[in-house]
Formats: C-alpha cells, sequence, structure tokens
C-alpha cells in the first residue's frame, strides 16, 4: 500500500513541544521585547513585560535570543523545564540604542551626554511627578520634589542656570513627540497654594524610559526651546505575543510625617521665667498678653490654666505640630492590555490615582487612559498613534508661605505647650458661627478654619494625541511626518467660608486656563554604506509649533447670602477679568548629517532655522528669523587602536552648537482685558464696559538671544565591563538675553524688554559605575555621580552693575557683573565695623554693636543703618551648590534585588524664615543657653534694680562714637572694642537672652542675616527590596510573571547642616532665584509596596 504524501505525518510533529521560560540581563533584571525564534525556521515570538515567553517548537530545537545591546544566545531545549536565559551586554556601547528627537540612534555615534533611566526605576520612587524620580540618578540634573501636597511641583535644572530670567531655566519636557507645556516650573511654589503642573498627569506605570540629554545638539532636534536640555519620556507600547497580554499593578504608600524642625521643649509661653497672671482665687493662669512668646516660666508640671480654659499640668507637648498633620495615603491602581502580530501592535492601559496630602483636606485625584497602537501598511507604511486623556482633580493644597501657611503661623502664633488636638476641635464659634476668636495665638484664623472650612480645588482635563507616519519611499530613503496636539483645560475655584459671625463675608473667585499646543513635522532621511569604510546618515525637514492660551477670572463682590458660593451672589458687579487670547507659533527648517568611518569615527552636522512669532512686533518687523548650527565629533578609539585587554571601550566626544531663541511663549501680546463698571446707552439698557492695559512696551529691535555651547567627555569601560567611567566638561556663553528692564513711570507702562547681558556657565559631571562583585547568583553594582557648576556674570547692558532675580525678607538675589550669578545680597544684614583711624583694626570685618547705657542690652547693627567704609547692602552668600553627589547600589541575589540611593548637596546658602521667626519667639532649640545659670547664663542685676541670670556675651564690636556711663560710675569711649573686653572690664552688663533674640530676629529691627545658613545634606533617598517570582512559581496562579516590591522614599537626612535641622526641601521658588526656606513643613518619608503581574 502506498501512502499519499497528504496522509504521511511528520515524525517532528508527534514531539512538538511548548517551551517556556524567562530572560533577563546580568542583573537579574527581567528583559521584555526579547526576540525568541526557531532557528533555521520563521516560527518566533518576544518575551513579555517580566521577561517570560512561551513558544511551541520542536522537541531538541535551537532557540536563538536576541536583544538590541547584548550578546546572542542559543540554546537547545531538550529538558523539558522552564529556561531561565541570561543575557549579556555586548562589549561597548556602539550598539546600546538612545531615544532622541528623530528616533532611536546608537550611543557611540553620539557626541554629545545623553543618561537613560529605566521605567522599571521611575516606578519604584513611586512618584506622582515623574521628574521626581530623577533625583540622584543623572549626574548634571539637579532635582527638589516641594512638600506642598500630592500635586505639588518638582524643581529641576539641567547644569544649573545660564539666563538672566529665573524661569527661563528650565528644561523641555517631551513625552513620545509631544512638547509638554512649557510652563513647567510654578513661578511661587511654597509662597502660595502650588497646583502643579501638566507634568503630574504623566502616569509612570506607562514610562518605558527616560532620557536626559544634556548637550547643544538637541536644539537641532527641537529648536531653542530645548536650551536647557531636554527630558524625553518614552512610553510603553505593545509587541508581538501569543494570545492578549495583561499587565496589573498597585502602588499603595503612606506619607509620614515624622520629624519637625528643633523646637525647644523646656520653656513654655510668656516674656519671662515667672510670666504667669494670678486671678482673684489665686490659681496661675497663662498670661494671655504674652502667649505665642517661647520666653516664659519652665515647663515643670505646674498646675495653670490654658488659654483653652482648662485646668492643665504646664508640659511641653513636643509633637504639637506634628499633631496638625496625618498620614497621607496613595494608592495608584493599573492595568494595561497589549497585544501584536505581522499586522501591528497595541497597548491600551487605564490608571486610578487617589493621594491624601499630609494636611488635612489635601488631596489629588487623577484618572489616566492611554492607547497606543502601530501597524504597518503594505510593508511600507508605519503608522504609530498614541493618545492619552487624563482628568485630575487637586483639593486644597498645603498653604505652605503666606499669610494662611499652616506651620508658619503656626511657628508665629503657637507656644511649645499649645494643645493643637482642643483647637483643631474648636475652631468655629458654635454659638454664634464663624471663627472661634478665644484662641489668642491666632491659630484658629489662620491655620485651622483656612484649613477645615476653604475649600480651593482645580480640576484639569488633558489630552494629548499623536500621529507618527514613516514610509520606505525607496530602499536608502525613508519619510516621516508627525502630527501631535496637547490640550489642558484648567477649571478653577475658591470658596472661603465667612469668619464672622453667621459666617458672614464669605468670598468666592473662579478662573479658567485653556491651553493648546500643535507640533507638526516632516523629514526625509538618508542612510547608506557609501563604502566598505565610510556610511551617511543624512536628514531635512520642517516643523510648525504653535500654541494658543485664554484666560478667564471672576470674583465675588460682597455678598448676598452666606454659603454660597456663586458670582451671581454678590452684592456688587463681580470683578472680572478676561486675559488677551494669546498665541504663538514657531515655523522651522532643519538638517543635520551623520558621517561615518569604519565604525568608530562619527562627525555629526546640524543646521536649523527659526522663524518666532514672541520676535514679531505688531506691525510685523523684528528679528524673527534666526540660523543656528552645530558639530560634534564621536571617536571611538578602542575600535581603532590596539589595547590592554582592560579596555573593553573607550570614546572621546566633543561638540560644540550655537543656539538661538526668542522670549517666552505668551509674550507677544502682554496684558488683560479688565471688566470695568457698565454704562446705559441712549435707549436704557446696560452695555458692557471692558477696557485693555498693557504693563510691558514691546521692542521692535529685540534680538535672538545666543548660547554657545562647548562639550567633551571621555567614556570607558574596563575590565569586561565591570567598571565604567563618563567625565564631561561644558561651557556655555549665553549672550542677547532678553531681560525686562524696568521703565520710567512717566512712560505709562511698567518695562521693556530689551537685549543684554552674557552669562558664562561652565563645569563637570562625572558618572562611574562599577561591579564589585559578581557570581553566579549574586551581583553587586554601583553608581557614583558628581556635578559641579558655576555661573559668571561677564556683562549687563545699559550700564547695569546687576540684574535682580528675586527678592524677599530683606534680600535680593542678583545676577551681578564681573561676579557669581545667584549672588544673595542684604538689606538687612550685619554692618562690618571698618576702623576709620587705625585704632582697633584688628577687629575690622567683626559685626556692629550698640547700646543705650552700661545697664541696657547692647545688640546688632543693619549695614542699612551704619555702613562706615562698607556697603549697605552686602553680599552675603551665593545660592549656587558646590558641588552635588549621589551614590545608588543594587545587589542581587537570585530572584531577590536590594537597593538604596544617597543624594547629596553641599554648599550654597539659603535664608531661614522658620528659623528667624522661631528664634525672635524661642520657639527654635537653639534659643535655649544662657535663658538661666543652669544654661550658662551670666548673673546681672538689671536697669530697673531686679537681679537676673540669663546674661550673654554676644560676638560684636561697638560702633564708632560709643560712650557710655559705666557701672563704675566713669565715662568710657567702648568704639571699637568687643563687647567681651567691656565687660570684662566691669564697664558694662551681658546682654538678656531675651532681649538679644528680640532684637537680632525681630522683623522690624532684626538681622536677617543671622538666619542665613549653607545648605550641605546627604539623604537616604530610596531604599528597595524587589522580589521576582520564579516563572515557574508564578504559572501555578496562572500567571507569566510576579514582581513584589517594598520600597522607602525620603526616608530620611543622614546629615543636615542647617541651623536646628530646618528642612532643606522647603524652598520657596521653583525657580533660579531659590534663596528661601519658609513653610516649616515637617520631614515626610513615603513607605509602602508595590505589586505587579503578568496574565
Amino acid at each position: 500500500m502506498v501512502l499519499s504524501p497528504k496522509k504521511i505525518i511528520d515524525p517532528v510533529i508527534l514531539f512538538r513541544q511548548v517551551i517556556t521560560g524567562i530572560v533577563k540581563d546580568e542583573k537579574g533584571t527581567p528583559l521584555p521585547g526579547v526576540s525568541v525564534r526557531v532557528k533555521g525556521a520563521q516560527k518566533g515570538t518576544s518575551t513579555k513585560p517580566d521577561g517570560s515567553f512561551e513558544l511551541d517548537a520542536p522537541a531538541g530545537a535551537t532557540l536563538v535570543f536576541s536583544f538590541v545591546g547584548m550578546e546572542q544566545k542559543e540554546v537547545v531545549a531538550n529538558s523539558g523545564e522552564p529556561l531561565k536565559i541570561v543575557l549579556v551586554s555586548k562589549t561597548g556601547a556602539l550598539n546600546e540604542v538612545v531615544v532622541t528627537g528623530f528616533g532611536d540612534r546608537n550611543k557611540g555615534e553620539l557626541g554629545y551626554s545623553a543618561v537613560t533611566v529605566s521605567g522599571l526605576d521611575v516606578q519604584k520612587a513611586t512618584p506622582i511627578n515623574p521628574i521626581a524620580a530623577l533625583q540622584g540618578m543623572v549626574p548634571g540634573l539637579q532635582v527638589q520634589s516641594g512638600t506642598g501636597g500630592p500635586q505639588g511641583t518638582t524643581r529641576f535644572l539641567i547644569r544649573g542656570s545660564a539666563s538672566l530670567d529665573p524661569y527661563g531655566n528650565q528644561p523641555l519636557v517631551v513625552v513620545d513627540d509631544i512638547i509638554m507645556d512649557q510652563d513647567v516650573i510654578m513661578p511661587n511654589k511654597g509662597s502660595d497654594q502650588d497646583m502643579g503642573n501638566m507634568l503630574k498627569d504623566i502616569n509612570p506605570d506607562d514610562i518605558e524610559s527616560i532620557t536626559v540629554l544634556k548637550g547643544g545638539a538637541v536644539t537641532a532636534l527641537y529648536g531653542s526651546r530645548a536650551s536647557n536640555g531636554v527630558i524625553l519620556i518614552k512610553t510603553k507600547k505593545g509587541f508581538k505575543q501569543k494570545g492578549l497580554g495583561v499587565n496589573v499593578s498597585a502602588d499603595i504608600y503612606a506619607s509620614t510625617p515624622y520629624k519637625t524642625v528643633d523646637f525647644q521643649d523646656k520653656f513654655g509661653s510668656g516674656y519671662g521665667l515667672s510670666d504667669f497672671v494670678t486671678d482673684a482665687d489665686g490659681n496661675l493662669n497663662v498670661n494671655p498678653n504674652t502667649y505665642g512668646y517661647n520666653f516664659g516660666p519652665e515647663m515643670t508640671g505646674q498646675t495653670v490654666i490654658d488659654i483653652t480654659g482648662k485646668t492643665i499640668k504646664n508640659n511641653p507637648r513636643p509633637h504639637n505640630i506634628l499633631d496638625a498633620f496625618r498620614t497621607g495615603i496613595t494608592r495608584n491602581f493599573n492595568v494595561g492590555l497589549s497585544n501584536g502580530s505581522e499586522l501591528g501592535t497595541y497597548r491600551v492601559s487605564y490608571s486610578n490615582l487617589y493621594s491624601e496630602g499630609v494636611t488635612p483636606n489635601n488631596d489629588l485625584k487623577r484618572n489616566n487612559l492611554t492607547f497606543r497602537g502601530t501597524t504597518k501598511i503594505a510593508n511600507v507604511l508605519t503608522v504609530d498613534a498614541n493618545m492619552t486623556y487624563v482628568q485630575s482633580t487637586a483639593l486644597n493644597p498645603a498653604n505652605t508661605g503666606s499669610t494662611y501657611g499652616t506651620m508658619k503661623n503656626f511657628v508665629y502664633g503657637g507656644t511649645r505647650n499649645y494643645d493643637t488636638k482642643y483647637w483643631m476641635n474648636n475652631y468655629i464659634d458654635k454659638t454664634n458661627g464663624g471663627v472661634n476668636n478665644n484662641d489668642v495665638s491666632g491659630l484658629t484664623w489662620y491655620v485651622w478654619y483656612p484649613i477645615y472650612q476653604n475649600r480651593m480645588t482645580q480640576v484639569e482635563n488633558n489630552f494629548r494625541g499623536s500621529l507618527n507616519l514613516k514610509a520606505d519611499l525607496a530602499s536608502h530613503l525613508r519619510w516621516e511626518a508627525l502630527a501631535n496636539v496637547n490640550y489642558i483645560g484648567t477649571e478653577y475655584d475658591n470658596k472661603v467660608r465667612g469668619k464672622d459671625e453667621g459666617f458672614g463675608n464669605p468670598g468666592y473667585s473662579t478662573s479658567s486656563t485653556n491651553k493648546r499646543v500643535e507640533r507638526y513635522m516632516s523629514n526625509l532621511t538618508y542612510t547608506n554604506d557609501l563604502t566598505s569604510s565610510l556610511s551617511l546618515i543624512a536628514q531635512a525637514g520642517g516643523e510648525i509649533d504653535r500654541g494658543t492660551q485664554k484666560y478667564m477670572y471672576a470674583e465675588m463682590n460682597g455678598y448676598i447670602l452666606p454659603d454660597i458660593y456663586r458670582l451671581s451672589n454678590s452684592s456688587g458687579t463681580p470683578t472680572v477679568t478676561e486675559g488677551a487670547p494669546n498665541q504663538y507659533q514657531t515655523s522651522s527648517a532643519f538638517a543635520q548629517a551623520t558621517l561615518g568611518y569604519k565604525q568608530y569615527l562619527y562627525l555629526n552636522l546640524y543646521g536649523r532655522n527659526d522663524w518666532n512669532s514672541t520676535l514679531v512686533y505688531n506691525d510685523g518687523h523684528g528679528n524673527y528669523s534666526y540660523f543656528y548650527p552645530g558639530a560634534d565629533v564621536s571617536w571611538i578609539f578602542t575600535d581603532m587602536f590596539k589595547l590592554p585587554a582592560a579596555f573593553d571601550y573607550g570614546k572621546f566626544r566633543v561638540s560644540y552648537a550655537s543656539v538661538g531663541g526668542g522670549t517666552s511663549n505668551y509674550k507677544a501680546n502682554t496684558g488683560a482685558y479688565s471688566a470695568n463698571t457698565p454704562y446705559v446707552n441712549a435707549v436704557g439698557d446696560n452695555v458692557a464696559n471692558y477696557s485693555y492695559s498693557s504693563n510691558t512696551l514691546p521692542n521692535q529691535t529685540l534680538l535672538p538671544t545666543r548660547s554657545n555651547k562647548f562639550e567633551t567627555g571621555l567614556e570607558l569601560k574596563l575590565f569586561k565591563n565591570r567598571l565604567g567611567a563618563d567625565i564631561t566638561f561644558y561651557n556655555q556663553d549665553s549672550k542677547a538675553q532678553i531681560i525686562s528692564f524696568s521703565a520710567p513711570v512717566e512712560s505709562g507702562v511698567n518695562a521693556t524688554l530689551i537685549n543684554g547681558g552674557k552669562v558664562r556657565n561652565r563645569g563637570w559631571e562625572i558618572r562611574i559605575n562599577a561591579t564589585p562583585v559578581k557570581t553566579k547568583n549574586f551581583s553587586w553594582d554601583t553608581y557614583f555621580n558628581y556635578t559641579r557648576n558655576r555661573n559668571k556674570v561677564l556683562t549687563l547692558p545699559y550700564g547695569l552693575d546687576y540684574v535682580t532675580l528675586g527678592s524677599g525678607d530683606g534680600f535680593s538675589v542678583i545676577a551681578k557683573k564681573g561676579g557669581d550669578y545667584g549672588t544673595i545680597i542684604a538689606n538687612y544684614g550685619y554692618a562690618l565695623y571698618n576702623s576709620p583711624d587705625g585704632k582697633h583694626s584688628e577687629n575690622n570685618g567683626k559685626h556692629v554693636i550698640t547700646t543705650s547705657g552700661a545697664k541696657s542690652s547692647s545688640y546688632y547693627v543693619r549695614a542699612q543703618n551704619y555702613a562706615d567704609g562698607t556697603s549697605k547692602s552686602p553680599a552675603v552668600g551665593n545660592i549656587t551648590p558646590d558641588f552635588l553627589g549621589n551614590w545608588r547600589n543594587n545587589f542581587n541575589y537570585k530572584n531577590w534585588q536590594l537597593g538604596f540611593v544617597l543624594d547629596s548637596k553641599f554648599g550654597g546658602k539659603v535664608y531661614s524664615f522658620t528659623h528667624d521667626l522661631g528664634s525672635w519667639l524661642g520657639s527654635m532649640k537653639s534659643t535655649i543657653p544662657n535663658r538661666n545659670a543652669k544654661l550658662g547664663g551670666l548673673k546681672y542685676t538689671n536697669s530697673s534694680g531686679v537681679d537676673q541670670e540669663n546674661g550673654m556675651i554676644i560676638d560684636g564690636v561697638y560702633k564708632d562714637g560709643t560712650v557710655i556711663t559705666g557701672l563704675d560710675g566713669n565715662s568710657h569711649d567702648i568704639s571699637g572694642m568687643t563687647m567681651k573686653d567691656v565687660y570684662a572690664n566691669g564697664w558694662i552688663n551681658p546682654t538678656s537672652a531675651f532681649a538679644y533674640y528680640q532684637n537680632t530676629h525681630s522683623w522690624g529691627n532684626g538681622i536677617r542675616e543671622s538666619s542665613m545658613f549653607t545648605s550641605s545634606w546627604v539623604s537616604l533617598q530610596q531604599v528597595s527590596l524587589t522580589y521576582d517570582m520564579p516563572a515557574k512559581v508564578a504559572s501555578k496562579f496562572k500567571m507569566n510573571g510576579m514582581r513584589l516590591s517594598i520600597i522607602g522614599n525620603n526616608l530620611m537626612y543622614l546629615y543636615n547642616s542647617a541651623k536646628d535641622h530646618i528642612n532643606p526641601d522647603n524652598l520657596n521658588s521653583s525657580g533660579s532665584d531659590a534663596f528661601q526656606e519658609v513653610s516649616a513643613m515637617p520631614y515626610i518619608r513615603n513607605i509602602g509596596f508595590q505589586i505587579w503581574g503578568s496574565f
């Protein structure tokens, strides 16, 4: 019998099997997207996000595993057990892929610095704003999270500040080719309630990687808006796999206030050590007239009547500030669905986040829905489309710095035995309504009532959509087109409940802002090997970037009924302001080329021309067209020379770029429309009356800014990739800067825009990575980053000596000609002694003091009031750190990974409003010394004849012309003498501790400089413990993989140089002028867990 060929069964088919396994890298991290195919056949698949795979293949088949940047591996599958595959990195960086503005590039080709952080590392930081996850990860990147609540703004800079506009130094943030709102930094964070920015609308679970591009060459990719560097966020997409891929994750963590600044818990309310009031029944009462000061009697458990009216034991309440806060809980749930085939891929994800801030009544709700799909049409055209919709609602951000700042006012009005829990529950007048005015501290008015009764809400709707088309027109020619839109609509409501009797005198305001940014780009790319040694990539294209913004604000004017928050409840005409419709457009043409020689030498050339509407005058004139070129070279010298075996990879790079730019977006038109009192026309109808006002005068001759950027670097990998280094030096000269110049009052405007000023910004970045230990089951990877940046102001326009970057509390931060950017000058600083005749010249430079008599206290003198030969506004420091340092470690043992990150900053001056105010009122721990004899106080008899023991000698020199009648009855000229010497001669009383702090830190006459300090710190930024469940175990739960993590962030400061351990995070600005700590918010640590699963 002869069998038909159709009836013959291939014996191989009888022995087919489903092969499963997991693929990881050398560090034990699962690798998604690894190609797995049967050798010699077309059949294959890709690993899932957890690195697992499943493939139907013949028994004994050889599987080929390949992944970009990894050595290809072949394995014979004949054991029947799940495979555990480890892929090893290829030597060198030529195969490392870096995301840039024009697609993925081999890192070896780049002549500028680029650092990539994985999405997994971002998620470990449990951020709401993903930029916060980069703290301690990238050299040259300075990141500082705020304390205003879960929605708060993160401050970040790349390579310091180069612009004379303190808010003109922010990097560009791009998500899948979509430009995020340029206003990524809220200027007054810390001075007001911080609603955050668009970056909080990015779901960290959607992130595949973040790449930080720092070189000037990136401006050819994104234009002048990228002159401060670019942060590129690449999101996940689907991939080919068998069946529907389902990924779920949950992040739950607690934000715990665990420490305040160092307060003293020894002395209670009052001015003096016996400051109680005795009532008619002989009971001791806390003195309501001196409440708020903490120079009163020592708290030893005396029985007293408190301001609550209750009889209490007079003991300190060391946690009364922490009692004002709660533990905030954040929950983020995410589900992703993905699949793919030969026709295309897709991924859909949904995320729901709810986060409670540590301040009561503060929370953030966010819902993210994202779709990304790819397809290939006729094997020629590739389509990549993504859409994201986000709705977020922020409620009552912590008011960290203004009049109603919670902790600021707690320091101001509270005492060390203030009963927080009582007043938090008794801030309302339960009889008449409104605020309870019986709290003499004022905290019911400024803290508890606003927190619990006011309602500030901001609802954001953000839609981002992008379409990318790529077509292979010929074997070496590709066409690409991109179109995207980013829309954000913001609705803001502020309901202020009335504090008067019956809840009268409420307030209400509402506003809306709508922004729309569009980007269109098209280019042609030619790629070819010209010879066996010479390769060429050439690209040319054009781009249009445009945006519009609309704004409206309305406020209730008086009220008819309480607790009705509508404009129609106004007793008068509501105040309405409508911002002038504002728009901008930048059109660009660009070209770039990469010439490669033998895959070890690359020359990259760039050129771009922008036509920028922000430089167009109203009549169409202006210098709105500007061209800027750039070039960089990458030389992989280890592929050119035969070096010792220790050298695995070595690259030298150098780049130069000239960057042009316009002014900020939305400055093409300035001013606002305001609603005035309606007028009555001839027929008796009310007609709306609007007027337009503009405070900034345009400048027809305004020139583009120019920045010349130079960078050179060395990259090394040694000892089979066990040791690596990346060392970079950069220099940037920014000139013809566009700054606001004050105009004379008679001109009718406040300012005009001018060109001028040259700032030099240079520094070093060093990145070291090593694997000190590596065995079969265990490895230790360590990374160290070092950053040093310096800014010099070389010239300023119109004879200016300095430009003010920011000011407050008697200080100004300036850019001084010939000096350093960020110099702090003190209007209320110490006067410095300068001998007029050489007598006592040994005391030159010491702080000046004065006194009104031998029995009176001595006190410091402000430079504004006494500047004999010295500056009335002396420079007292600079905000720029000496250097930044970070150390990151990962320990891998089988399926376990333990990691930690240390972050540090050394140098840079900060003024602490908290310390100043707390010292004035005696709250700070540093005010304890000298209050009595046991604490080092000196004994003396004051001018009233009362014996005291709270004397102290202050470090200072008496101003010239100081003549006193001494305690010995004789006249003494003590000019130029130190207080120590005068006291030793027996001529003068010591200064009382109370008077010292009152004079040095009082708001009217105090020395602000006394609360300035060098801010240096080392923090334990993150600790994480992760367990990846083996695929064999996960399969028992019908899962492809599972990952469990316990993570802590912002855990503690190991070192903090600040006076009384002021919280370094509490800076009051997100701009380059940040020098004030003002909020007194507590230290907050985040601890929680993550669970991730794949089905």
